[in-house]
């Protein structure tokens, strides 16, 4: 959030303008609607290359395509995700004066911290109109504003007309992105002592050790989105040293010459396509194979054609940068270390959804999944994913996002198995699973040990897994020694799923009751939890009672419901929206309700006999919040709710005063806010 006055945006800008500055796309979903939440995942993504600022609705952000009022969206979620820590400027470029005095007015209102405007094209031919046009701008905000030169908006500002800008109190410098090196050598010479002056192209640091120029700013160019990953920032690395005048030729050669060459090969050959007008049908499709939520783009432009987007992932896919594996310094200590950050796991049931590929993975992170489970059902109906295809869902997924490996049925080989999970770990899965189905419990728990010697040092968490319909098999592991076996194989973990597919799920093998009993033993003894295995949206509420760690699904989220078509984000997120209604005990599983039975005189009691712990915690959160004084006395019939009642209240920070068991047999948890 802009801190300086007026007269001090000079300043501000030679202390802030520094590094790489990213310019954002702006998604759009697949019925042509801006992409809010797309927008904030953005952000969030660039963020985390370590880039120092960003601005929105630029040409690349297809500002000419929005609506007004689309425009104040996108700037309204820009400002959300910077949470008012990160350095944020809004284009307001238009044709409508008026228009754009009020969208600079509302990035102020929202916090913005930087203004960039442009000619706006089709009515200026001069200079002089372009000067003042910029003057009115000027005169109407507070915020220090940044000249875009670009012939993309119909007139090229020579350096002389740069430099009549420039001598506006609250322009402080210039994106020179003409394209001519000449003009940009010149700007850079004759302003750039008292202004800050950016060509977003890296030829300029170059050019400018020859020459004497120095850059302080990679001002709002693409290249950081389309280069980097999280955990691999080679371009935003390579741009912050040379803005401080280390030129690290050898690093730009091994980690960055190739991808940029692949760059303009790609840009030119759209841009020629076009005649000229920007790629961003390129730049968008590059960058959702970089992690980055997209969409297409909107008309007059074109989409990539299919051809071309296969081309382009092949060429790509070799180059993208490998981040490098997280070794702990302490490895988690308790069962919901690895959980917590995404969900608070002792409200359990967080999203996992199966996917084969990068593309069903950014459909299952739009659609809200907790955790992305690569796996590969040509190989076997459990099969195990590619490594490829695990880096890249790994390099595309925000970092505080799971990444499951699923290894599926192993074969009695511990050292085999073990070398699998170990390269798991390599790649940076959040937690891999290993699968067993006709094996013998000695060589299962054998296999187990080995994996998990295999993790030393790494994250990475080891789920053992069995299959409910085991029993069909006869040599098949019996799916009621899952917890023994997780613990004895010194997993952090385990997962009951199904392999066969023909209709029936989990419950048909075991029953809701069996099921209850096994999560409760393994959250005893500090495992996580999941549940699997042909799940469907009916099958919620036993899930709820049950109330699981991770709930995994495939089938249910595939295009009509069949596990074989593709995973599609409106069918996560309605999967996700139903769980949380759950959770939040907006939907109660008992057929009844939660509710105060009396209160009064600081004391209330909330009788969660016969419901969901889901249902509780929600009724327990929400009294505490309104009242912070009285104390709570939670009744309680079920031993999984009264384990995860007490366990989220000792992690909200309340105090579990007594626990009181009643000849009934129901226990009264009592919680001191």
């Amino acid at each position: 959030m802009a801190s300086y006055k007026k007269h001090e945006a000079q300043d501000w800008a030679w202390e802030t303008l520094k590094g790489q500055w990213t310019t954002l796309i702006t998604p759009f979903t697949p019925d042509n609607q801006v992409d809010i939440e797309g927008v904030k995942r953005n952000v969030r993504h660039v963020r985390r290359l370590g880039t120092t600022g960003a601005g929105c609705t630029w040409n690349m952000g297809e500002f000419w395509a929005l609506s007004y009022d689309e425009r104040i969206q996108v700037m309204d979620a820009v400002a959300e995700a910077a949470e008012g820590t990160w350095p944020i400027g809004a284009h307001v470029t238009n044709t409508n004066a008026n228009e754009m005095i009020s969208l600079a007015q509302h990035a102020e209102d929202k916090g913005f911290d930087l203004l960039i405007v442009a000619p706006p094209y089709m009515a200026t031919k001069t200079e002089d109109q372009v000067v003042e046009y910029v003057r009115l701008l000027a005169d109407n905000t507070n915020l220090a504003i940044m000249f875009y030169n670009s012939p993309q908006f119909g007139i090229i500002m020579s350096p002389y007309g740069m430099g009549q800008l420039c001598a506006i109190p609250n322009v402080v410098g210039i994106k020179e992105a003409s394209f001519n090196q000449q003009i940009s050598i010149e700007t850079h010479l004759s302003l750039g002592r008292d202004h800050v002056i950016s060509t977003p192209d890296e030829w300029i640091y170059f050019k400018g050790q020859e020459l004497g120029i120095e850059q302080q700013v990679m001002f709002a160019n693409t290249s950081d989105w389309r280069f980097d990953v999280p955990g691999a920032n080679n371009y935003v690395q390579w741009i912050d040293r040379a803005c401080k005048g280390d030129l690290d030729e050898t690093f730009y050669d091994n980690k960055l010459r190739r991808l940029k060459e692949l760059s303009d090969t790609w840009w030119t050959k759209i841009q020629t396509k076009y005649n000229g007008a920007l790629p961003v049908a390129m730049a968008k499709h590059w960058g959702a194979l970089m992690g980055m939520s997209a969409g297409p783009v909107r008309p007059p432009l074109f989409d990539l054609t299919p051809v071309e987007k296969s081309e382009l992932r092949k060429e790509l896919e070799p180059l993208k940068p490998k981040p490098e594996a997280k070794i702990p310094a302490v490895p988690a200590s308790s069962r919901g270390a690895w959980l917590d950050g995404n969900n608070n796991f002792a409200s359990g049931m967080l999203l996992m959804v199966s996917v084969q590929n990068v593309a069903e993975a950014m459909e299952a992170e739009q659609g809200g999944a907790d955790i992305v489970d690569v796996k590969n059902l040509q190989e076997a109906l459990v099969g195990s994913g590619h490594p490829n295809i695990v880096k890249a869902v790994r390099g595309m997924m925000p970092v505080e996002k799971h990444v499951s490996v699923t290894l599926g049925v192993v074969p009695n080989q511990p050292g085999t198995v073990a070398m699998a999970v170990y390269a798991a770990a390599m790649m940076d899965a959040t937690s891999v699973k290993v699968g067993f189905q006709e094996a013998q419990y000695d060589q299962a728990v054998q296999v187990l040990k080995e994996s998990r010697m295999a993790l030393e040092g790494f994250n990475t968490k080891l789920v053992g897994s069995v299959f409910a319909d085991n029993v069909l098999f006869e040599k098949g592991l019996d799916p009621l020694c899952m917890v023994q076996l997780a613990h004895d194989g010194e997993c952090d973990g385990f997962l009951i799923d199904t392999l066969t597919k023909d209709g029936r799920n989990i419950f048909d093998f075991m029953p809701e009751d069996v099921l209850k009993g096994i999560v409760l033993k393994g959250k005893e003894l500090g495992m996580s939890t999941a549940l699997s295995g042909h799940l469907k949206l009916s099958d919620l509420d036993e899930l709820a009672r049950i109330n699981p760690d991770i709930v995994g699904v495939r089938g249910a989220v595939c295009g009509n419901g069949e596990r074989d078509r593709a995973v599609a984000w409106e069918a996560v997120a309605e999967f996700k929206r139903q769980v949380d209604l759950r959770k939040s005990g907006e939907v109660d599983v008992f057929d009844g309700e939660v509710v105060p039975v009396s209160g009064s005189n600081g004391w209330v009691v909330i009788d969660g006999r016969g419901k969901s712990c889901a249902g509780v915690i929600a009724a327990l959160s929400k009294q505490l919040e309104m009242d912070k004084e009285s104390f709570v006395e939670a009744i309680l019939a079920d031993a999984l709710n009264i384990y995860d009642v007490t366990l989220w209240a000792e992690q909200a920070g309340h105090e579990v005063l007594t626990k009181r068991t009643d000849p009934d047999g129901t226990t009264r948890v009592l919680i001191r806010p």
